[in-house]
């Protein structure tokens, strides 16, 4: 797993805007509690949104996979309320629901807008991110959604048919006209340096260039959300992270 040491600090800007207060914690590496690799194929699946900006900040993490069912759906989780991982833990603090984990870790470790404005335009961000991911997720399980996608393969081809037609350039599309709103779309987001909504982009387009290749290579209406991932996935931390043996290559399953 990642040894960096942990960074902890906060950001102010001119205008005095401010991280809120941080809860108490241990300084210990942060736990990520998700599902076993073999459940998911071999994949992250959700739980890469938080390791991306973890590995992006530079911030010590050990997954953890154990009893994940019985933790969260048996109910032996004895930490705050959780529905279901990914989660993290240090100390006596824990947090579940991947955009929220993402928005909190991007606060704590200087990965987060420096204006009230770009505070609110990343957060709207970062949900429609979570909504494309969902609806993609979504169209390989038609049939039933909570099984696996390869005992539904046959009955669930509309659905990805219909995203890959109607639903993913939408999305796609609103993402590239999101990008052209900051600075011509040469650089974030939102501000003038990486947030944690930009690492989950980053992630979504890599799982949709890698789940749909032919149809992400034939699309030419967002030349300049192809140019920010490469951008983005060359940044160094990010590209030693893909090229080392702590990322897994996506599953081929459910854009995961």
């Amino acid at each position: 797993m990642h040894s960096s040491a942990c960074l902890c600090y906060e950001r102010e800007n001119s205008t005095n805007f401010k991280n809120h207060t941080q809860p108490k914690m241990s300084e210990e590496a942060w736990k990520l509690y998700y599902h076993s690799l073999e459940r998911l194929q071999g994949s992250y699946g959700r739980a890469e949104f938080v390791r991306l900006v973890l590995e992006e900040a530079g911030v010590s993490y050990k997954m953890v996979h154990d009893n994940i069912a019985q933790l969260f759906k048996g109910g032996e989780w004895q930490g705050y309320p959780a529905f279901a991982p990914p989660l993290i833990q240090r100390g006596d603090f824990s947090l579940s629901q991947t955009g929220v984990i993402c928005k909190f870790l991007g606060k704590k470790y200087g990965l987060y807008p420096t204006t009230e404005e770009d505070e609110w335009h990343a957060d709207q961000l970062n949900t429609t991110v979570h909504d494309y991911i969902a609806e993609g997720r979504l169209s390989f399980h038609g049939k039933e959604w909570a099984s696996s996608y390869l005992e539904q393969v046959e009955e669930t081809k509309p659905y990805q048919e219909y995203f890959i037609k109607e639903r993913m350039p939408k999305f796609l599309q609103h993402f590239e006209k999101a990008l052209t709103a900051n600075n011509g779309g040469k650089g974030f987001l939102v501000g003038n340096s990486v947030t944690y909504v930009d690492l989950a982009l980053l992630h979504v387009l890599r799982a949709t260039e890698a789940q749909f290749p032919a149809e992400w290579g034939a699309l030419t209406s967002v030349p300049l959300l192809k140019a920010y991932q490469q951008r983005l996935q060359q940044r160094p931390r990010l590209q030693e992270y893909f090229n080392s043996d702590r990322w897994r290559p996506f599953s081929g399953n459910s854009m995961m």
